[in-house]
């Protein structure tokens, strides 16, 4: 019991654990001892277990793709708090995939320093005839599309004609026969008024692509490939730039924006003083009172 006391004092009370030490022994016990003894204690507080949140928030992996942070958490990897409820992450295989507007869309890059990441819609990936089936949207969602190359890529199913050469379709072979035809092409709003009976095809379905490419690069490749350009999509949570600078790790707990340090959790950065500091400054306020003391 008296050990347990001995080391709480050590570690958040110096000036209290100074005077039980001498009062304890009656003053036998040097001065200095006391206070080297209480500074490798306190030091030890700084290697010794981390703070729970903060190694529950350590940057994760699925094996491929980018490492998972703030305010992107992994589900099966990280506590909830490390990030927000939106930027909820699953490992599918050894990729990092997000869900949108009932799709699952792979997570290709993150550049955490400009808020922005990419991403490509799954079932180009996973399935031999990968079908878009719903429109992109951002509705309800942190997100925000602002890329200046970005467009829409629409796809359209079971069409009762063949596409129209200069609509510039890219066909989905795998999902046509002699009677229906499905392809997919860009600018829907220009080919919508061309000479082609749109009505007798399913309601098309738009996903947006980033095109890096030159056009004539655009025009030899299949719908797969541009499906797998994917688009860049840009966040808005509170920035984390200070907290990791002080090496901490952002998260979000009970509605509040936490910076997790190795020692606790601080509200913005781990340079506001930790206890461990505070410690060591009033270990060192004592020692200077007591040279004076010995000089006098």
């Amino acid at each position: 019991m008296l050990s347990s006391l001995f080391f709480y004092l050590f570690l958040d009370h110096p000036l209290q654990m100074y005077l039980l030490l001498q009062s304890h022994f009656k003053g036998k016990i040097p001065f200095h001892v006391c206070i080297i003894t209480i500074i490798f204690t306190t030091l030890a507080k700084l290697t010794s277990s981390l703070d729970q949140s903060y190694e529950a928030c350590k940057p994760q992996t699925c094996g491929n793709g980018p490492n998972i942070s703030y305010p992107f958490w992994l589900s099966d990897r990280q506590e909830s708090f490390c990030g927000y409820p939106s930027f909820k992450i699953a490992c599918d295989g050894e990729n990092p995939v997000l869900s949108i507007s009932d799709d699952d869309y792979i997570i290709k890059d993150i550049f955490y320093s400009n808020h922005s990441f990419v991403l490509a819609n799954a079932v180009v990936y996973h399935d031999k005839c990968p079908l878009p089936l719903h429109n992109f949207s951002l509705d309800r969602t942190p997100f925000s599309c602002s890329s200046s190359d970005h467009i829409d890529f629409s796809f359209f199913y079971n069409c009762d004609e063949e596409p129209i050469e200069y609509m510039h379709p890219y066909p989905i072979n795998c999902a046509s026969n002699a009677s229906h035809h499905s392809f997919a092409t860009f600018h829907k709003k220009v080919v919508e008024h061309m000479n082609y009976p749109f009505d007798s095809c399913q309601s098309p379905v738009n996903l947006p692509v980033d095109v890096a490419v030159g056009v004539e690069a655009l025009w030899q490749m299949n719908y797969t490939e541009i499906l797998k350009m994917g688009f860049l999509l840009n966040w808005t949570a509170q920035n984390c730039s200070n907290c990791e600078k002080s090496s901490g790790r952002c998260g979000f707990k009970n509605n509040e924006f936490f910076c997790f340090c190795s020692d606790r959790p601080h509200s913005q950065t781990c340079d506001h003083g930790t206890s461990v500091e505070t410690s060591l400054l009033v270990i060192l306020e004592i020692f200077k009172k007591q040279q004076w003391r010995f000089l006098l």
